[in-house]
């Protein structure tokens, strides 16, 4: 399988983690944002989306992270696995996750935070009101279980965790947030390589940062 990733992409280490926990080897093809690898020819006939992560599996390409993961936990989770329930309703309620995290809670992030980090420009404040609206519905989420969809682990968390720990990075005040803040480290406790991966992501996006910075 090749995956098309990018450290500094929540998605990819979401699929990276979910890879070492089932044992998979990737063959991995990190693209390089400041030689625009996403845009160029090859990679949109693979994909037109042009987006990270990428799988291909046997010629046929899995383009959204929620939709990798799945396939990941149907294909390779042994049997009696959480990763990805069996029972159609804890499936739905994974699916919803999945959809929140990336239709919600990471366009959320992604439209307050890149302004600023990449244009440097001034934050928009109703931009941090429903930032902090996605931040709440999460912490809400978290209020009766131990993750997102239950009470065990599943390929929610994966994404969930990977999209939280950019607002960590970028130092958003989770101290109001304490069903968030209790799952973040949980999360951090089991999820094998977390940590390792999320050094390597942050000292990535330090480089990155003095680079751009540099060019001011």
């Amino acid at each position: 399988m090749d995956l098309y990733y990018n450290i500094l992409s929540p998605p990819s280490r979401a699929i990276l983690l979910l890879g070492e926990a089932l044992q998979l080897k990737f063959n991995l093809i990190s693209l390089d944002v400041h030689r625009k690898d996403y845009v160029n020819e090859e990679f949109k006939k693979i994909n037109p989306q042009h987006t990270v992560p990428t799988l291909v599996v046997d010629g046929v390409a899995i383009c959204e992270p929620g939709a990798i993961l799945i396939y990941l936990a149907e294909q390779y989770a042994p049997a009696g696995s959480t990763y990805y329930p069996p029972d159609p309703l804890r499936r739905a309620i994974v699916n919803q996750r999945l959809l929140f995290e990336c239709g919600t809670l990471y366009k959320c992030i992604f439209v307050y935070y890149s302004p600023v980090v990449l244009d440097r420009a001034v934050p928009v404040e109703t931009d941090r009101q429903k930032l902090d609206e996605a931040v709440a519905v999460l912490n809400g989420i978290l209020q009766h279980s131990a993750f997102v969809a239950g009470d065990c682990l599943t390929v929610a968390d994966y994404s969930l965790v990977c999209t939280v720990s950019m607002l960590v990075l970028l130092k958003f005040d989770l101290v109001p947030y304490a069903g968030v803040r209790r799952w973040y480290e949980r999360c951090k406790e089991v999820i094998a390589g977390y940590t390792d991966l999320t050094q390597r992501a942050v000292t990535m996006f330090q480089n990155w940062m003095e680079q751009e910075n540099s060019k001011v």
